[in-house]
């Protein structure tokens, strides 16, 4: 097992010890930030499905209002339409913390429904397209702010399980492989420490009695 190149002593074992024993509660540091965030991408992921949902009838609902358009008014009159100056709606979009990571807050204000372009060459069907879009810009909104809150937080969870893995697999393994080195070490040397007085004492002994 690989060790690191450190002088065997009683300084650096304490040390080592010390940082195995930090490099373990930030491996369960890391793990529980790991399920925080598995849990809020599961819990955003279950409302994008469902506004994706919301966004997929709004438009089935738009194009075939705008089939209807086309057919009564024309393309170029479409397109006309589509070129009117916005509704007056205003986006702000705001940041808010969650486990380290930056997710963005969207708010859309929306005025009341008023098409923007004019009476000449629009219909019904024409006003039937602008209404179903502007019904579901909220929903627009609310869906950015989560796919981009997703794509945050699922690049964070793949940094987090890189860093448990290194923890997992390097660091700490790494550090159990020499603080076991160091103690059989330092343990090996006590034995033939002791060893040695024992002889000594032995040898002093003899030397005693051979002299009585």
């Amino acid at each position: 097992m690989e060790k690191l190149p450190l002088s065997v002593n009683k300084s650096n074992l304490l040390r080592l010890k010390d940082e195995l024993y930090f490099a373990r509660e930030g491996l369960e540091l890391l793990d529980e930030k790991k399920e925080a965030l598995m849990a809020h991408i599961n819990t955003l992921a279950g409302k994008a499905e469902r506004l994706r949902a919301v966004m997929n009838a709004a438009l089935e609902e738009a194009y075939a209002h705008l089939r209807e358009a086309v057919m009564v008014h024309g393309r170029m009159g479409c397109r006309r339409a589509s070129l009117a100056p916005r509704m007056g709606e205003t986006v702000r979009v705001r940041e808010k913390s969650f486990m380290g990571v930056a997710l963005p807050v969207v708010r859309i204000d929306i005025p009341a429904f008023k098409p923007a372009y004019g009476f000449q060459g629009t219909g019904a069907a024409m006003d039937a397209v602008a209404k179903t879009i502007h019904g579901s810009m909220e929903a627009i909104a609310e869906l950015a702010e989560i796919e981009v809150g997703l794509f945050r937080l699922t690049a964070e969870i793949k940094k987090t399980i890189k860093r448990i893995n290194a923890l997992e697999n390097i660091h700490i393994p790494l550090y159990e492989s020499t603080i076991k080195h160091m103690e059989e070490s330092m343990e090996e040397k006590e034995r033939e420490f002791l060893f040695q007085m024992k002889r000594q004492k032995g040898r002093k002994r003899e030397a005693e009695n051979g002299s009585v």
